[in-house]
C-alpha cells in the first residue's frame, strides 16, 4: 500500500456511505455507542495496542475491544504488526466514526462584549470543558478559532451559565455552549479542562472541523515513515 494513501487528509473530512449500524458476525458495531466509542477512544490514545491493552484502558467490556478491533481490521485502518496492532490510516479511522456520529449543534450560541480570555475563565470556573477547536489548541498550533467551544458539564448548569450570560452587552466574542451526547472525561492542561486528545479528534471530525487536524496528520505521517525506515534497517 502506498505510504502516502495511509495519511492524506485532504480540506474536508471524508464520506462513507454506511449505515448507522453495521453488523460483525452476530453483533451490531456502531462507533458511536459509548461503550465502543471510549473503547475507540482507548485505541487512538495506544496508537500500538492489544485487544486487552484497549479492554484495560477503556474499562469497558473485553468483547466491546475485541469486537471494535476486528470490525477496524476488516476496514483496513488497522493492522497487526508482530504482537500488536496499529493505526495505518488516521483519517480512515476518524471518517468512519464521522460516518455514526454527528457532533451535536450547540444550544446557545452568545456573542459577548468581554475579552476571549475573560470568556475562557469564566466558563472554567463554572465548570465548562473546552472542545472542539478551543480544546485543539492545546494539542497542535496549526488552527486558531476565535470563538470559544464548550462542552456544559450539566443541562442545568448549561441553562444557568446562558441566563447569567445574556445579561451582558453583545460585543465580538463568540460562545458555543454543547450539551455531551456521550460522557465527557476531562483531562487537564495548562490549568484548563478539555477533552483528550482522543476525544478531541473524534469530535473534529464529526463536526464541519475536520481540516484543522491537517497539520497533526502529517507529523503522524512522518512519525510513521521514519519509524517504518528504522525497522526495515535491524
Amino acid at each position: 500500500m502506498n505510504q502516502a494513501s495511509l495519511f492524506s487528509s485532504g480540506a474536508t473530512k471524508s464520506h462513507i456511505s454506511i449505515d448507522s449500524h453495521i453488523i460483525y458476525g452476530d453483533r451490531y458495531m456502531d462507533l458511536a455507542k459509548e461503550k465502543t466509542m471510549a473503547a475507540l477512544e482507548a485505541i487512538i490514545e495506544l496508537e500500538s495496542f492489544s485487544q486487552y491493552g484497549v479492554w484495560k484502558k477503556s474499562g469497558t467490556s473485553f468483547i466491546t475491544a475485541h469486537n471494535l478491533v476486528h470490525y477496524l481490521l476488516q476496514k483496513n485502518v488497522i493492522a497487526k504488526v508482530d504482537k500488536k496492532y496499529t493505526i495505518t490510516s488516521w483519517p480512515g479511522l476518524l471518517s468512519l466514526f464521522s460516518a455514526f456520529r454527528t457532533f451535536p449543534k450547540p444550544i446557545a450560541t452568545l456573542q459577548l462584549a468581554i475579552s476571549l480570555d475573560d470568556a475562557k475563565a469564566h466558563l472554567q470556573e463554572k465548570g465548562f470543558i473546552f472542545c472542539l477547536t478551543t480544546a485543539w489548541q492545546y494539542y497542535d498550533d496549526y488552527l486558531r478559532d476565535p470563538q470559544v467551544h464548550v462542552y456544559a458539564p450539566s443541562k442545568a448548569k448549561a441553562e444557568q451559565a446562558i441566563k447569567e450570560l445574556s445579561q451582558l452587552a453583545k460585543g465580538t466574542t463568540i460562545i458555543n455552549i454543547y450539551l455531551q451526547d456521550a460522557p465527557v472525561k476531562p483531562v487537564s492542561k495548562k490549568g484548563m479542562q478539555l477533552t483528550s486528545l482522543p476525544r478531541t479528534l473524534l469530535d473534529l471530525y464529526s463536526s464541519h472541523y475536520a481540516y484543522g487536524t491537517d497539520n497533526w496528520i502529517r507529523k503522524k505521517a512522518t512519525q510513521w515513515q521514519r519509524e517504518s525506515a528504522t525497522t526495515r534497517k535491524k
